[in-house]
């Protein structure tokens, strides 16, 4: 059965003009259509087609008393004395139009006749018009530039985020919100959202792995990866990585929880074995054992030679008993990988691409990630990675990690976070 509030379609329109010039009615029109009677009535009204009326003979006007007239034989002169209009009395009779009348053709009164392409056209035409411009009124502009505009401008929050927390205000969708911003209506601009990239092609490295690196990597590859959570389909999946500020500079050491996004920060001096190793020792020391094996059971990384002495991350550093379990992305794969790629965006928002890292401290990290992991995501039904981590482990867990929740209107993503 059609919709009977949908649009009408072309073939609807092409049925309408049939039956038309088969004399039907509007009612039995609208019943074989399953659309209301005002609809096809108003249908055919607003999109007829008018035709104005021809001459009869020397008389350029049709008027009613032309047989008459005393200016037979010569032009007739509209709005004189004696001029009627020549009205058809079968426009005056539902459904007003002249499809379906035997004397169409040769008729020369006004005339008015519905034809179904002429009338989808005109359809489509208003239908593209009435979807322009602004619908928005100069008050609600002024209350999101007085609302939004900071939390833009001066804490570089994310439209999504924003989106989640105030969508009594937004009550419009985000392709019309972004349609906005193109059209200047509101105090920022394009400019002013946290990032617009184009994304470099990475570099192609022909450099071969030494025997060592390559029997670390064995029982450790990605496809004992996807085995190993085959069998444990439950386990926490942790993806490791690093971001570099200048070349030779202190570098962070990223660990994100695929089921939550938690993402963890940890600045390090240089980009060594060494410096991963104490991170591990921190987090071990920090977490009593069961905990630290709950919660990184599964670590996910790739092939950067700080990575490539995974005991000292898999083993207690007090009893040497393996805990948990390393494994290394495919070489070239960091997509295996990717809730973390995608991650380090938010880093970026914060700390562009080739920003030194000396000055930061380990506070700056723990702030940094307590910013992050309070944006509210779409991907996790509109909460934020905090939340989402408890759903894994205590909160006293995670404040021991020196993370904690920001408020929705607090969270900054910018470079005034850590000013």
């Amino acid at each position: 059965m059609a919709n009977k509030y949908a649009h009408l379609t072309l073939k609807d329109r092409q049925q309408i003009e049939q039956k038309l010039n088969a004399k039907s009615s509007i009612k039995e029109i609208s019943s074989l259509l399953g659309k209301d009677y005002s609809t096809i009535r108003k249908e055919i009204n607003s999109r007829k087609t008018k035709y104005e009326p021809t001459g009869y003979g020397d008389f350029r006007v049709p008027c009613k008393n032309r047989s008459n007239c005393y200016y037979k034989n010569r032009f007739c002169i509209t709005g004189g004395e004696c001029y009627v209009k020549d009205h058809c009395p079968k426009l005056l009779i539902s459904p007003h139009v002249c499809n379906g009348c035997k004397s169409r053709q040769g008729c020369r009164k006004e005339r008015y006749t519905y034809f179904a392409k002429d009338a989808h056209d005109n359809y489509l035409i208003k239908f593209s018009e009435s979807r322009k411009g602004i619908d928005i009124s100069h008050e609600e502009i002024a209350e999101i530039n007085k609302i939004i505009t900071p939390l833009i401008k001066d804490k570089g929050q994310s439209i999504n985020h924003i989106y989640i927390n105030h969508p009594k205000l937004l009550d419009f969708s985000k392709q019309t919100f972004y349609n906005y911003i193109d059209y200047s209506i509101f105090q920022f601009r394009n400019i002013d959202l946290p990032r617009k990239v184009k994304y470099k092609v990475r570099k192609n490295s022909k450099k071969r792995r030494t025997k060592a690196e390559t029997a670390i990597r064995k029982g450790r590859t990605y496809e004992d990866f996807l085995n190993y959570t085959e069998k444990h389909p439950d386990c926490n999946i942790v993806e490791m990585d690093t971001v570099e500020g200048i070349k030779g500079g202190k570098v962070l050491l990223t660990l994100l929880w695929r089921k939550s996004n938690f993402m963890l920060i940890y600045l390090m001096d240089k980009q060594t074995m060494q410096n991963v190793e104490n991170i591990f020792v921190l987090l071990q020391e920090t977490l009593p054992d069961d905990n630290y094996q709950k919660l990184f059971e599964v670590i996910l990384t790739d092939n950067g030679s700080e990575f490539y002495n995974p005991l000292s991350i898999e083993c207690c550093n007090r009893t040497g008993e393996k805990l948990i379990n390393v494994f290394y992305c495919d070489p070239g794969a960091s997509w295996q990988k990717g809730a973390l790629e995608k991650n380090h965006e938010f880093i970026r928002y914060i700390l562009p691409k080739k920003a030194s890292f000396n000055n930061l401290t380990q506070d700056d990290c723990y702030r940094i990630s307590s910013h992050i992991n309070s944006l509210c995501r779409e991907s996790l039904n509109n909460n934020c990675p905090f939340k989402a981590q408890l759903f894994i482990v205590d909160e006293w867990i995670i404040n021991s990690l020196s993370v904690y929740y920001i408020e929705p209107n607090d969270v900054i993503l910018n470079h005034a976070l850590i000013k």
